[in-house]
């Protein structure tokens, strides 16, 4: 057999077999955790998926390895779209492509009971507007269900700003945790970089400078101050940190270096602090 032969009987996808295939990354949640909260660059779009896969097929096949499986090529097909919200089927699992920054909790809920997921539900968090689409969670009580979050998107999904997949035989009740712009003046439910545009310091350099330089960069704002130390691990690994959070100001050194600084849009700066050498951890620390 040619190799002309052996494309033929090889390539069997194209383009819209292969489209709406995403790469994701997480870990499943056990009963009634929280698994998935961590950054995703807002509307990050990435080369089609689709034609990447058959590409590294078409070189499978021309390298002699002509065994194209099911796991490789998953059909996809579109179940649902609005303005807030595009839904894909994807072998065994919905793939949800959120393409509005401020969604409408019974949008969202609206159009997971058209697909069948009539126990999904959407609680929305305020948070400064830059982290609008940064931030994802599923809270689920079934442990066989498989939620992932992804920051890949098709490029036919226009202005994605998060994604993430879900088993679509999920059973029991599960909440989707997204986000939404805060309204003035309102907490945010997670923290933003204090000198990021539009925040209290924007424009602010704040890292590696001294307590006694941003404690008084913070005051002259008129905002009040919160500290937090990072205690290097106990086996001595400087790039694992933890945090010991409401840190009386008595026991901060002014010299001490600022390794970043936080605001809730409450009114306070939380500034992370990096212990000096001779500082001696609390216990548990």
């Amino acid at each position: 057999m040619n190799n002309d032969q052996i494309f033929k009987e090889g390539a069997r996808a194209s383009d819209e077999d292969l489209a709406g295939r995403v790469s994701t990354a997480g870990a499943d949640a056990l009963l009634a955790e929280i698994i998935l909260l961590e950054h995703i660059p807002a509307r990050r779009l990435m080369p089609s998926p689709g034609r990447a896969l058959l590409g590294l097929a078409a070189a499978a096949v021309l390298a002699g390895a002509i065994v194209v499986g099911p796991s490789l090529f998953r059909t996809s097909e579109q179940v649902y779209a609005s303005q807030a919200v595009t839904i894909d089927r994807v072998g065994d699992e919905y793939v949800f492509y959120f393409t509005e920054g401020e969604p409408e909790r019974a949008e969202l809920e609206d159009a997971f009971r058209k697909i069948g997921l009539d126990n999904l539900t959407v609680k929305l968090i305020p948070v400064s507007p830059h982290d609008v689409g940064n931030h994802l969670g599923v809270k689920k009580t079934d442990p066989d269900a498989r939620a992932k979050l992804t920051d890949t998107c098709p490029e036919r999904i226009a202005n994605c700003v998060a994604a993430f997949s879900i088993t679509a035989d999920i059973e029991g009740p599960a909440e989707v945790t997204l986000t939404r712009p805060a309204n003035p003046g309102e907490k945010y439910g997670n923290p933003a970089d204090a000198s990021s545009p539009g925040e209290a310091l924007a424009g602010v350099k704040l890292q590696g400078r001294s307590v006694a330089e941003v404690a008084r960069v913070v005051r002259e704002h008129d905002l009040k101050v919160a500290y937090s130390l990072g205690w290097p691990h106990r086996n001595g690994d400087n790039k694992v940190v933890r945090f010991e959070y409401d840190v009386p100001a008595s026991r901060i050194d002014p010299s001490w270096m600022v390794t970043s600084a936080e605001t809730y849009n409450d009114g306070v700066i939380v500034l992370h602090v990096t212990p000096g050498p001779a500082a001696t951890p609390p216990p548990g620390f």
